[in-house]
């Protein structure tokens, strides 16, 4: 069960290992219990102030929340169920007490963590696909000689749909000749040579 759980998310040995280490570090229940109310409060867009929890032990509890954060996100993200959650985290060294908590709380906040989840990235939509058909114009009464194919163009874009609570598919439609087409094509690969250039700085 477990192994097929961090197959489906995707987990790497270097994550599990830094959640187990959660599992086994000195943090007080009343404070892991703490820490993990404000990590969903975080996700879900209501951040707290992280700085009240430090204690004597400030890199310790920083760790922490990144670990928690980040596997809280893998969990919504691939949907799972407050029982898989409870034995993944049972199988990385979390005793039945924490796991039985983190669960609990991440069946309470899942539809709010997916939503926000849902909405990175979404504004505006991004392009997922494009679809295209080629009409041919053989005979036009307002034309003496054809101009050659023209390029139908669905371009298949992504957007969060909040009132379902789920991705939603939309499609923008437009029609171009072939000089207008490798015109996009052109611009588009500036764009891209553009961001490459901007990410290896």
């Amino acid at each position: 069960m477990v192994f097929r759980l961090e197959i489906k998310m995707n987990i790497t040995e270097e994550l599990k290992n830094r959640v187990k280490f959660i599992g086994t570090s000195p943090i007080k229940d009343d404070l892991f219990k703490q820490l993990l109310e404000h990590n969903f409060s975080t996700l879900t867009g209501k951040p707290e102030n992280l700085s009240v929890l430090y204690n004597s032990k400030p890199d310790l509890i920083k760790e922490a929340h990144a670990i928690l954060m980040t596997i809280s996100a893998e969990f919504g993200r691939h949907d799972l169920t407050k029982e898989e959650v409870r034995s993944f985290l049972i199988d990385c060294n979390f005793s039945t007490g924490r796991a039985a908590v983190f669960s609990e709380l991440y069946d309470r906040n899942k539809r709010d963590l997916q939503v926000a989840l849902g909405k990175i990235g979404s504004h505006p939509p991004h392009i997922v696909d494009a679809e295209w058909k080629i009409d041919y114009i053989v005979k036009a009464s307002n034309l003496d000689h054809s101009e050659g194919p023209i390029f139908r163009i669905a371009l298949v874009t992504s957007k969060f749909d909040e009132d379902s609570g789920s991705k939603g598919i939309e499609r923008v439609y437009f029609t171009c000749n072939g000089q207008e087409l490798q015109d996009l094509v052109y611009k588009l690969k500036d764009a891209v040579r553009h961001c490459q250039r901007l990410t290896s700085e």
